[in-house]
């Protein structure tokens, strides 16, 4: 199975020059916990709410003034939409992330998370290793 056939589609994703707080009232709205930050249609960075609360709250920033590139995640690992499904959970255990933007071109076209992957149950074991490798080393999102 391809990438492609489990991604969710209806992405949410702010600017580089969006601020935090508009971020995470996104993220809110959405219940989401992880955002694609763009320039333009390309892929920058990720916020995750673990970076708003470390990067953010922790330091005692003002969030209505900083910019989501002041925060995010620098080059994010992506992954193309024709990629295995075993290949994403490969990936996601070698780089500790729970999620992954799925890109054409550098463009984000999706979203694939450990939850999309875990919703077949042909790919129970990739899911549940891959969670096992993330959780291990007490990271759960870079």
């Amino acid at each position: 199975m391809k990438i492609k056939d489990i991604m969710s589609t209806d992405v949410k994703s702010v600017s580089t020059e969006s601020t935090v707080n508009e971020a995470a009232k996104l993220m809110k709205e959405e219940n989401i916990g992880f955002i694609p930050v763009v320039e333009g249609d390309i892929l920058r960075g990720v916020i995750t709410d673990r970076d708003i609360i470390l990067r953010c709250v922790a330091e005692k920033s003002d969030y209505n003034k900083l910019t989501a590139k002041e925060i995010m995640s620098e080059k994010p690992v992506y992954i193309s939409p024709e990629h295995s499904v075993t290949e994403a959970a490969r990936l996601m255990a070698r780089e500790q992330v729970r999620r992954l933007p799925v890109c054409e071109e550098g463009k984000v076209i999706g979203v694939l998370s450990l939850g999309d992957i875990s919703r077949s149950k042909s790919y129970f074991s990739e899911t549940a290793a891959a969670f096992c490798d993330i959780s291990g080393n007490g990271k759960i999102n870079k």
